[in-house]
């Protein structure tokens, strides 16, 4: 019997694309404030291009995308002559305005439904704050790599969220939109695995197929009663 649902969030509770954007211009707003000659010798993709080259370069830095953020700012503010101190809040404006989402549609009658039926659990590479988002009040707990030290398709983050919740990977199953980080995952955790596909993208074929496919959560409900009935069988 399924207990556990374990639900990924970006691009499965809501569109991340914008909120990233967005995101990315309020810290730049921040940074040409308080820190100018960094703005001025720096691009937002120019930003992100710095980080990922400190991330290869200190592999403990790879998973958590907020200590991420807060080493590469302040080296930044160092080498620019600012106070490296004041990185902390810098990070907070990025972390504050990429909480702000908008649910798709369903997402908040779907998850009061689940919540009476089963536990959530959020799991996400990224850095959500689920109470900023609106949705804290549906999930037991959530786990980003901050808290695991790795990042999904790596299978110790399900196993980390099936040790906490208590729950064998036999009685969970993972949701999200990702059929690398998310389905693969899932597969690797031995957990069972409905992909989201909300824009009819094709199944890459170098990938084990979900256990169920759909392209809003209103149809999950009956995709896990098709994953409990496959296993009564």
């Amino acid at each position: 019997m399924i207990k556990l649902i374990t639900l990924d969030l970006d691009d499965t509770l809501w569109d991340a694309g914008p909120v990233l954007a967005r995101a990315e211009d309020v810290q730049y707003a921040w940074i040409s404030a308080h820190a100018p000659r960094v703005a001025a010798r720096y691009s937002v993709q120019e930003l992100q291009a710095y980080r990922r080259a400190m991330a290869q370069a200190d592999p403990a830095l790879r998973h958590d995308f907020t200590a991420l953020r807060r080493a590469a700012l302040a080296r930044l503010l160092e080498e620019h002559g600012y106070d490296p101190h004041l990185a902390p809040e810098g990070v907070d404006t990025f972390v504050r305005a990429r909480s702000e989402v908008t649910l798709f549609p369903e997402v908040d009658e779907v998850l009061r439904g689940l919540a009476r039926d089963y536990r959530l659990v959020g799991l996400t590479n990224g850095n959500t704050d689920l109470a900023r988002a609106g949705v804290a009040h549906y999930f037991e707990f959530s786990l980003a790599p901050s808290d695991t030290g790795t990042s999904k398709p790596d299978p110790k983050m399900f196993e980390a969220a099936l040790t906490r919740a208590g729950v064998p990977a036999e009685a969970a199953v993972h949701v999200g939109d990702e059929p690398y980080y998310d389905i693969e995952g899932a597969h690797r955790a031995t957990v069972a695995a409905v992909w989201v596909n909300r824009t009819g993208r094709s199944w890459p074929a170098e990938h084990r197929p979900p256990h169920q496919e759909i392209n809003n959560l209103r149809l999950l409900p009956d995709a896990l009663e098709r994953i409990q009935q496959a296993r009564r069988q």
